[in-house]
C-alpha cells in the first residue's frame, strides 16, 4: 500500500480531536515524535497522526486504536516492573536536557551571519531536538484520554456523593507545575518590593532599587518564553514582567498566604496515601500512581515544548527575512522544505487558508485546496454537536459561576477577554494565562485531570469544566451561562 492509499485509509479510523491555535512548523517536530522518536525510545507509539488547519486554527487528531494500544503497553510494563515509571522520568529528563543544552548553543550564535546552508542545518537540529522532547511524554494522551472515566467511576464507587472531593485529593499533583513555580518566584519579588514600601512600580521607580530590578531581569531571562503558543512565539521583555508585578500589587493579594500555600503541596502525598489506603482498591491505586507520573511528564513536556517554540520560530523568522517571506507563511512549512522555501511560497499561501498534514512512519503528506477541504469535511463528521442548553463535561476545579461567555481561539480573542467573563476555549495553553486570570470560570472542549486548564484553574481557585467536546461550537460570545463544575455541567441561560 502506497502512502496516498494509507492517507485515504486513515479516514476510516475513529479519532480523538484536540482543537487549539497552532501552525504546522511549530507542531511538526512534536508530531514526528509519535511515529519516530517514541517507538525508537519506548518500543511503541502511534501508527499515524492527522493535524489540519483553517487559518491558524488547528485540530490535532489521535486514533483511538493507538491510544488504547499505548495504554495497554504502559500498564503491562508497569505491572512487570514498578520501576518502569522511574525509567520514563529519567529518559524524559535526558532528552529534554539535551534539547535545552543545544538551544543554549543557539543563543550564543549570530544567526544573521550564518549561510543558508548553515541555517538549514541548525533548523534541522533544533527540530530534531524538539521531536525528542516528546519521545517519552507522548504517552500522556494514551493514558489520560483512556483512563479518566475509569478513575472517576472507581472513586465514585468508594466515595459516593463525596466523589468530586475525593477526586480532587487523588488528582492533586505531588510536584509543582512550572507555571506555579514561576508565579511563586514572582510573588517573592512582590513581597520584597512591598517591604520597601512601594505600592505601584514602574521601570523608573525601580531606579532606586537596582537589586530588585536585577531580580526581575533574571526572572525575565528564565521565563521570557512562558507565553509562547503553537501558533507563534512571543519573547517577553523585562517591562512585561514589571507590568505583571504591578498588576499583582494592585490586586492587594495576601502574598505571604500565597507563598505559604505553595509550600503546602507536600501535604498532597499524605492525603492521597491515606485515601487510597482507606479505599483499598488495587486498580485505583495503580492508576493514581501512574497518573502522578503522567502529570510530571505532561508538565515537563509543556515547559520544554514552550521553550522549543522560541527557537523554531526564531529560525523561521531569519530564513523568512532572507527570502522575503512573512513569518506567518514560514510557519506552514515542513522541516525538509526549509532550505528551498522560496520555491513554495505560493503553496504556503494556499496552505494557510486550509491544509491537512498527515504524519506516518513512511513519511509525511500534505493536502491543500479542494482535496484538503473534502478530507476535513469527512473528518468533521465524527464531531457531534450537542446543540442543547446543557453541556456536559468533567469537573477539573470545583465551584459554581454565572456570567457572560467569551470564546477564545486566537491571540486577538485572548486579548479581548474582560474581567468577570467565563472563558470558553478548545483547550488552554500558557499564552491563555492573562485571560484565565480574568475569568470567573473556565470551560474547555478538551482536557483531562493533568491538563493545563485543570492545573491553572485549581491554582486560581475558580470553577472549571473540561472535556465538554462541543463548548466552543455550542456557545457564542455574549451568551449567559451557569457553570456548575461540581456536577461537570454548563447550562445556557440566554443566547446573545
Amino acid at each position: 500500500m502506497n502512502i496516498r492509499q494509507k492517507v485515504k485509509g486513515m479516514l476510516k479510523k475513529r479519532w480523538y480531536f484536540q482543537g487549539f491555535n497552532g501552525t504546522p512548523a511549530l507542531l511538526y517536530g512534536s508530531t514526528r515524535s509519535t511515529v519516530n522518536a517514541m517507538p525508537k525510545t519506548l518500543g511503541y507509539g502511534y501508527g499515524g497522526i492527522i493535524f489540519f488547519f483553517e487559518g491558524d486554527k488547528c485540530y490535532y487528531l489521535y486514533a483511538w486504536e493507538d491510544l488504547y494500544s499505548i495504554l495497554k503497553k504502559l500498564i503491562a510494563h508497569f505491572r512487570k516492573d514498578r520501576n518502569y515509571i522511574k525509567f520514563l522520568l529519567k529518559k524524559d529528563k535526558e532528552f529534554c536536557d539535551k534539547a535545552l543544552a543545544y538551544y543554549r548553543k543557539v543563543d550564543r550564535m549570530d544567526l544573521s551571519k550564518k549561510s543558508d546552508r548553515e541555517l538549514s542545518e541548525i533548523f534541522k537540529e533544533v527540530d530534531n531536538r524538539y521531536e525528542y522532547v516528546l519521545a517519552v511524554s507522548h504517552i500522556v494522551e494514551g493514558f489520560t484520554l483512556t483512563t479518566e472515566n475509569k478513575i472517576r467511576e472507581l472513586v465514585e464507587k468508594h466515595a459516593g456523593e463525596k466523589g468530586n472531593e475525593s477526586l480532587k485529593i487523588l488528582a492533586a499533583p505531588l510536584w509543582h507545575s512550572f507555571m506555579s513555580i514561576e508565579q511563586n518566584d514572582l510573588c517573592r519579588i512582590v513581597r520584597e518590593i512591598k517591604k520597601k514600601g512601594l505600592k505601584i512600580i514602574s521601570k523608573s521607580s525601580l531606579g532606586k532599587y537596582p537589586e530588585i530590578y536585577e531580580k526581575i531581569r533574571k526572572h525575565q531571562n528564565k521565563y521570557y518564553w512562558k507565553n509562547n503558543g503553537y501558533a507563534s512565539s512571543k519573547v517577553l521583555a523585562v517591562d512585561d514582567f514589571i507590568k505583571e508585578i504591578d498588576e499583582i500589587m494592585k490586586k492587594d493579594i495576601d502574598i505571604g498566604k500565597k507563598i505559604k500555600e505553595f509550600g503546602e503541596i507536600k501535604n498532597n502525598k499524605k492525603r492521597k496515601e491515606k485515601l487510597l489506603k482507606e479505599y483499598n482498591d488495587k486498580e485505583l491505586t495503580e492508576l493514581i500512581t501512574i497518573n502522578d507520573v503522567i502529570f510530571r511528564l505532561h508538565d515537563h513536556r509543556k515547559e520544554c515544548m514552550t521553550i522549543s517554540l522560541t527557537y523554531v520560530d526564531m529560525l523561521l523568522a531569519e530564513m523568512g527575512k532572507r527570502k522575503r517571506i512573512p513569518i506567518e507563511l514560514m510557519r506552514y512549512i515542513k522541516t525538509e522544505e526549509f532550505p528551498n522555501v522560496a520555491s513554495i511560497r505560493n503553496e504556503l499561501e494556499e496552505r494557510r487558508k486550509r491544509c491537512v498534514f498527515i504524519t506516518l512512519k513512511q513519511g509525511s503528506y500534505v493536502l491543500k485546496g479542494k482535496e484538503a477541504e473534502d478530507y476535513i469535511k469527512i473528518l468533521k463528521e465524527q464531531i457531534r454537536t450537542q446543540g442543547a442548553d446543557i453541556i456536559k463535561g468533567s469537573c477539573a476545579s470545583r465551584g459554581k459561576a454565572k456570567g457572560i461567555v467569551k470564546v477564545c481561539r486566537g491571540e486577538e480573542e485572548i486579548a479581548k477577554m474582560e474581567k468577570g467573563r467565563i472563558l470558553v476555549a478548545c483547550m488552554t495553553q500558557p499564552e491563555f494565562l492573562p485571560a484565565m486570570k480574568k475569568a470567573i470560570a473556565i470551560v474547555t472542549d478538551e482536557g483531562g485531570l493533568t491538563c493545563h486548564a485543570a492545573i491553572i484553574s485549581r491554582e486560581l481557585g475558580i470553577p472549571c469544566v473540561i472535556g465538554t467536546k462541543t463548548a466552543t461550537q455550542v456557545l457564542k460570545d455574549g451568551d449567559l451561562v451557569e457553570v456548575d463544575a461540581d456536577k461537570g455541567i454548563v447550562r445556557k441561560i440566554r443566547e446573545v
